[in-house]
């Protein structure tokens, strides 16, 4: 029974039975959801939620934690259809899994692009201020979209004197030459946001304030060669060496900031794992809840 339910994510034969499958399986998605709209109120849907994401994180941990057998699944004795991979009886289950999340990932991207239409597609019919800069939006969503599907389903042909097709000129232009250029642009104006906000943040008010200004300022010196050329003076070696800017600089970065980087990775992981168990758990209550309690 478990190798015929893992049977249903194999490879199909062949076309027909690629397009058939996903027929059912979106007729059965359509109807499932159709039932359980119908049937479960706003608490029942609520347990569901709840149940699914226990169900799903318990199935991944206990994979995880559970011994492992190269020549059979633990602790069934049942043959390992893959032995050069240790595994368990869950194992098996595991890649079928990711193939689901992979789907709910495309579902995201799908309603993410929904939610970008609807809101740009409103600010153009009621002609907001602004709405131009939407109809941009869909003129170069279209265009990337059609001509990138266009050139990465374009046959291989030889053009005439060794140039691409029109179609994947297009696509290079608009991405390599429009999109490309633009993203450049706008992280490069992050530098100013940068340059302000540590302006701000290096006021000297406090001796926290003016020790990190040091610290910055020593770190930045290092980093140019004008810093260096300060101390050239300062012997390569001996005690007086460590007071040269690059080999100052690097101790700071090597010796103080990354203990204290190490040390907030912990904390965020640790953080993380919380979260991860509230999640879990359906202790962390997040808008949907919210609607429904």
């Amino acid at each position: 029974m478990w190798n015929s339910l893992l049977g249903i994510f194999h490879p199909a034969a062949s076309t027909s039975a690629l397009i058939w499958r996903l027929i059912l399986a979106v007729a059965f998605s359509i109807a499932l959801l159709v039932l359980l709209h119908r049937f479960l109120g706003p608490r029942g849907r609520r347990w569901l939620i709840a149940f699914v994401t226990f169900a799903g994180g318990l199935y991944l941990g206990l994979e995880y934690f559970l011994p492992v057998r190269g020549s059979v699944l633990w602790p069934t004795g049942m043959p390992n259809p893959n032995p050069d991979r240790a595994a368990n009886i869950l194992t098996p289950g595991i890649e079928p899994i990711g193939i689901m999340l992979s789907v709910v990932g495309a579902f995201t991207v799908g309603l993410g692009i929904y939610s970008l239409c609807q809101v740009h597609g409103r600010n153009v019919a009621q002609r907001r201020p602004g709405w131009h800069n939407s109809g941009a939006f869909f003129l170069a969503m279209s265009a990337m979209l059609v001509f990138g599907l266009w050139a990465h389903y374009l046959p291989d042909q030889d053009a005439p004197g060794g140039r691409l097709p029109w179609q994947e000129s297009t696509y290079e232009l608009l991405f390599g030459g429009i999109f490309m250029p633009l993203q450049a642009a706008t992280f490069s104006l992050l530098a100013f946001y940068i340059a302000s906000a540590a302006y701000r943040a290096f006021r000297i008010h406090t001796a926290e304030a003016a020790l990190m200004m040091a610290a910055a300022f020593i770190v930045m010196l290092a980093q140019v060669p004008v810093g260096q050329w300060l101390t050239h003076g300062l012997p390569t070696t001996g005690p007086l060496a460590f007071f040269r800017l690059e080999t100052l600089g690097d101790w700071i970065m090597s010796w103080l900031n990354t203990p204290a980087q190490r040390g907030i990775v912990f904390g965020v992981a640790v953080g993380g794992l919380a979260m991860s168990l509230r999640i879990w758990l359906s202790l962390e209550r997040g808008t949907f809840f919210s609607e429904q309690g």
